[in-house]
């Protein structure tokens, strides 16, 4: 339990906002969607992200689809 509370609050704010939009804009397709943006980074408008950032938001998304 504490390893989870622990990665919880490590989370970057971007990821889990990005992650949260990816989820309510695209539904059990967020993942696919966050993969298809981590492809394409250099090409997509919000492409300013962090090196990693995508790989980041597709593991959040990939833990918050699980446990629905």
């Amino acid at each position: 339990m504490f390893k989870w509370l622990r990665r919880r609050s490590a989370i970057d704010p971007l990821v889990e906002s990005d992650a949260r939009t990816f989820i309510e804009r695209y539904g059990d397709d967020a993942y696919l969607e966050a993969r298809l943006r981590q492809h394409d980074d250099a090409s997509i408008i919000d492409g300013n992200r962090p090196p990693g950032h995508w790989e980041s938001v597709k593991a959040l998304i990939r833990e918050k689809l699980e446990r629905r």
